[in-house]
C-alpha cells in the first residue's frame, strides 16, 4: 500500500490550530478527505463567548453561518455549522476570532461519486433505462406514498430531483402508512408515538429521496411539517438521536440503479423514534455484491444525513443475507460508518459463500445423482454434511452463476449482455467483474481472442472431497478415489474442465488484504454484532446456520476470543428484532459512556448487557441461554447441547473435506500425501491413483491458506489520494 505522503503532510499542517490558538476545528458528518456535495457540518471547539465572536472563510472567502452552541465529546464547549460552496478538490477552512485561529483541510468529491470505490462501473442503466419486468411492464421505484419517482430526466449520472414527501400512520386503516394531505390538515386517523426518549409526537415520517453516488436513496424519520424545517443545528424534536442504516439480500451483479431500497419505512424503528437511512446500492442484489461501492454509499449517504439532521448518537446496521454479508464487509473493511451491526441469516462474506455455491456445480452433481452409481440420499448428504441433499443439489447448487458472466440480473437489458461469441464485448455479470477495480483484470488468450476479464480467487488444487466420509465409513475408497477424480474445475467463465481450478495469484492476495474475505482482526474487532439466526437447515435452505460459526471462528482465530459476537437461534415463529434492537441500543450507550482507556474490543466486552448471551428459543417461546457450539468432530452428528438438539448445525465440502471452520481458505497449502491421515488401508494400485490425483500434494489445512492475513482498513480504489491499493 502507498500513501501520498506530499499530501498527508499538508492535511497534518492545516488540520491542527495555530501556533497559540484556542480554536480545534474538524469535520463531524465526514472524515476530512472524504467530503461530498460542497458541503460540511464542522465543529469548532473554542472558549469563546458565543458564536458571533467566530469568523469562516472557505479558500479565504468570508462566508456567513449559522454557529450552535454544543458540546464536544470531551465535554468542552463547541459550536457546529453548516459550511456550503466547498469546491471539487482540496479546500481550506478557517474559523478564527480575536486571539487566534483554526483551520482544516478538506477533499470534496461530487455528489455522483466516485470517492474510495474506483472508477464508475461502465455500462451503468438508469431507472429508465432497466428491462422491463416479467410481464413487460416498467420498472419503477417507489416512494412510500403512493406514488413513484419521475425518471423521465436524468443527467449523465442517472441523478433525479430530489424530493420531500410525508406520510402518516394510520390509527386505523390496519396501521398503514398513507400520504398526508397537503395544506396542514391533520387526518382524523392520525396515530400518535411515544419515542424511546418518552417524547409524545403525531406519527408522521418525513420522507426524502434523491440520488447520491448514482444510486436512489432515501431517509426517514419522525417530523412534523407544521414545526420548524429540520436542519442538523436543530434536529427534529421527536428523533431519538439514533440512525439505523438497512441493507438488502441476494448477490448479483449490479451495473444497473435499482428500484429498491434496503427499506426505510419501518414501524418497528421509526414508531420508537430511529432515523433510518439506505439506497440502491445496499440492495446486495443491485449494487453488484461490492461491498466496498455499498460502503462508499454508505459513507455518503450518511454524510447528507447528518448535513441535514444532524450528527446520531451511532449507527446500526441492520439486514439480512445479503444484507448481513454488507454489514460484516463493510464494517470489517471501513470501520466507524457503522458503530454496530445487527445481521440475520449470516454469510460471513460473499466471496467465501460462493466456494461452497462453486463446489456444488455440475461436476459434484453429475457424479453423486448418476442413477447407475445407485448412491442414497443421506450418501449425498453426507459428501457436505449437509441436512439433506437438496442443499446442494438445488438449494447451493442452482446457484454458482454469480461468479460466472452469464447470470445477469433481470433489470440489465438482453441486447447488452455478454456472450463469448454473439457479444465479446458485452456486460460480464460475474461478480468478480463487478468488483473489477478492486480485484483488477488480467488477458486472458484463447483461440479466438484477447480479452481481459477480472481475476478471480477460486482454487481447489489439493481439495479431498469427501475426507470425512471416508474416515467415518459412510463411503469406501473406490467411491472417495471416483469422486475426487470427477471433481475437475471451471475456467474463467464458469465452464467445467477436467482440471482442478488454479486460482490467480493476485486475487488471492487481493481478497485478504482488501477485506473481501472477512477476517476477525482489524474492523469486526471494534464492533458489537448481534446474530439474529433464524433457523432454516431442516428445510434444506442455503441460509444455513453454519456460516454464523464460520463468522464466529474467524473472530476467535484472530482475536482469541469472540465475545463481541452473540448468536441468537430461533425458529421462523419466533421474532427477536424489537428485543435486539434494544439490547443493541444498551450495548453502544454502555460503550458511549465508557471513558476508560481500554483497547475498543475491551471496551465492547465489557459493556455488554449482562443479559445479552448466545441463546436460543423453542416453538413455544421459552429461552435457552446456552453458549452457541459447532463440534467439528461430529459433523455428521451436531447436536451435543439443547440449542444444537433443537437448532442442529450442518457443515458443507470444505469441512469435510478437513477444512477450518472459519471457511476462508481458498487456496491451500500443499503437503505430501500422509497416509496416516487414512482410517483405511490403500493398495498399491489405489495409491497410485490417490497420488496421480492429487500430483502436487493435499491441503495442509494445519496452515493458514495461500496469502492469508488480517485485511487492511479503509483502503481506496481511487480517486482519494489517502490509503490508495496497490497489489
Amino acid at each position: 500500500m502507498r500513501q501520498n505522503s506530499a499530501f498527508f503532510l499538508i492535511l497534518a499542517l492545516l488540520s491542527c490550530s495555530s501556533s497559540g490558538s484556542e480554536i480545534d476545528v474538524r469535520v463531524v458528518s465526514t472524515q476530512p478527505h472524504l467530503v461530498s456535495g460542497g458541503d460540511a457540518l464542522i465543529e469548532v471547539v473554542t472558549s469563546a463567548a458565543s458564536g458571533a465572536d467566530l469568523r469562516l472563510t472557505v479558500n479565504g472567502e468570508a462566508q456567513a453561518v449559522e454557529f450552535a452552541a454544543t458540546e464536544a465529546a470531551d465535554g468542552s464547549p463547541s459550536y457546529r455549522a453548516l459550511v456550503s460552496g466547498l469546491r471539487i478538490g482540496e479546500n481550506t477552512i478557517e474559523v478564527d476570532m480575536s486571539g487566534g485561529a483554526g483551520r482544516i483541510a478538506v477533499i470534496n468529491y461530487p455528489i455522483t461519486g466516485p470517492i474510495i470505490s474506483g472508477p464508475h462501473l461502465e455500462p451503468y442503466f438508469c431507472l429508465s433505462e432497466l428491462a422491463p419486468d416479467s410481464i413487460g411492464e416498467k420498472r419503477r421505484f417507489a416512494i412510500g406514498n403512493g406514488e413513484y419517482l419521475d425518471d423521465t430526466s436524468v443527467d449523465a449520472f442517472c441523478s433525479l430531483p430530489t424530493r420531500v414527501d410525508y406520510v402518516y400512520r394510520s390509527a386505523t386503516a390496519d396501521g398503514e402508512f398513507l400520504p398526508l394531505p397537503h395544506g396542514g390538515e391533520r387526518p382524523a386517523d392520525l396515530a400518535t408515538v411515544s419515542t424511546i426518549e418518552g417524547v409524545e409526537a403525531p406519527y408522521i415520517v418525513r420522507i426524502e429521496t434523491g440520488t447520491i453516488n448514482r444510486a436512489i436513496y432515501q431517509t426517514a424519520i419522525l417530523h412534523d411539517p407544521a414545526g420548524p424545517a429540520p436542519s442538523p443545528l436543530s434536529p427534529p424534536a421527536a428523533w431519538n438521536g439514533r440512525l439505523v442504516y438497512t441493507y438488502g439480500g441476494g448477490c448479483e451483479a449490479g451495473f444497473f440503479q435499482g428500484t429498491s431500497t434496503g427499506r426505510v419505512l419501518r414501524d418497528n424503528l421509526l414508531s420508537k423514534g430511529y432515523a433510518v437511512a439506505s439506497s440502491t446500492l445496499n440492495v446486495n442484489s443491485q449494487g453488484g455484491c461490492n461491498d466496498v461501492l455499498s460502503a462508499e454509499t454508505t459513507m455518503m449517504v450518511k454524510e447528507h444525513f447528518i448535513e441535514t439532521y444532524g450528527e446520531p448518537r451511532y449507527t446500526i446496521g441492520n439486514g439480512g443475507s445479503g444484507g448481513a454479508m454488507q454489514q460484516l464487509l463493510i464494517a470489517g473493511a471501513y470501520p466507524g460508518l457503522l458503530d454496530g451491526i445487527m445481521p440475520t441469516l449470516t454469510f460471513s462474506d460473499a466471496v467465501t459463500y460462493f466456494m461452497d455455491t462453486q463446489e456444488c456445480s455440475l461436476p459434484l452433481r453429475n457424479f453423486l445423482n448418476d442413477e447407475s452409481r445407485g448412491i442414497k440420499g443421506d450418501v449425498k448428504a453426507a459428501i457436505g454434511a449437509w441436512s439433506m441433499w437438496f442443499v446442494c443439489d438445488e438449494s447451493l447448487g442452482l446457484r454458482p452463476d454469480r461468479i460466472a458472466p452469464y447470470d445477469c440480473p433481470a433489470q440489465i437489458p438482453m441486447a447488452k449482455r455478454y456472450d463469448a461469441v454473439k457479444n465479446p464485448d458485452g456486460v460480464r455479470c460475474s461478480i468478480y467483474d463487478g468488483m473489477r477495480n478492486i480485484f483488477r483484470e488480467k488477458l486472458f488468450v484463447d483461440i479466438n481472442s484477447e480479452r481481459t476479464f477480472a481475476r478471480s480467487p477460486h482454487d481447489n488444487v489439493g481439495v479431498q472431497y469427501g475426507l470425512a466420509t471416508l474416515n467415518e465409513g459412510i463411503i469406501d475408497k473406490t467411491f472417495f478415489l471416483d469422486l475426487n477424480e470427477a471433481m475437475g474445475g471451471w475456467d474463467i467463465d464458469f465452464q467445467p474442465r477436467s482440471e482442478r481450478t488454479v486460482a490467480d495469484d493476485n486475487a488471492l492476495r487481493i481478497a485478504y488484504e482488501t477485506g473481501r474475505v472477512t477476517s476477525g482482526g482489524a474492523g469486526l474487532s471494534q464492533v458489537p454484532i448481534i446474530d439474529d439466526r433464524r433457523y432454516m437447515d431442516h428445510e434444506g435452505n442455503f441460509h444455513a446456520s453454519v456460516y454464523s460459526f464460520t463468522t464466529r471462528a474467524r473472530l476467535m482465530r484472530d482475536n482469541g476470543h469472540a465475545d463481541n459476537y452473540v448468536i441468537r437461534r430461533h425458529p421462523e415463529s419466533v421474532s427477536l428484532a424489537d428485543e435486539n434492537l434494544a439490547l443493541m441500543d444498551r450495548w453502544l450507550a454502555n460503550i458511549k459512556a465508557d471513558g476508560s482507556d481500554l483497547r475498543p474490543l475491551e471496551k465492547i466486552v465489557r459493556s455488554k448487557p449482562p443479559e445479552l448471551q448466545d441463546d436460543c428459543w423453542t416453538e413455544a417461546g421459552e429461552r435457552i441461554v446456552e453458549k452457541a457450539i459447532f463440534d467439528k468432530d461430529r459433523l455428521f452428528d451436531n447436536t451435543r447441547g439443547a440449542c444444537n438438539e433443537l437448532y442442529p448445525p450442518h457443515g458443507g465440502l470444505r469441512l469435510v473435506a478437513g477444512g477450518p471452520l472459519s471457511n476462508d481458505v481458498f487456496k491451500c497449502q500443499l503437503k505430501p500425501i500422509d497416509y496416516g491421515d487414512y482410517s483405511v488401508e490403500f493398495t498399491d494400485a489405489e495409491r497410485g491413483r490417490l497420488e496421480a490425483i492429487f500430483d502436487e500434494g493435499v491441503c495442509d489445512w494445519s496452515r493458514p491458506g495461500v496469502h492469508q492475513a488480517v485485511n487492511q482498513t479503509w483502503l481506496s480504489y481511487g480517486p482519494s489520494p489517502v490509503n490508495r491499493y496497490q497489489p
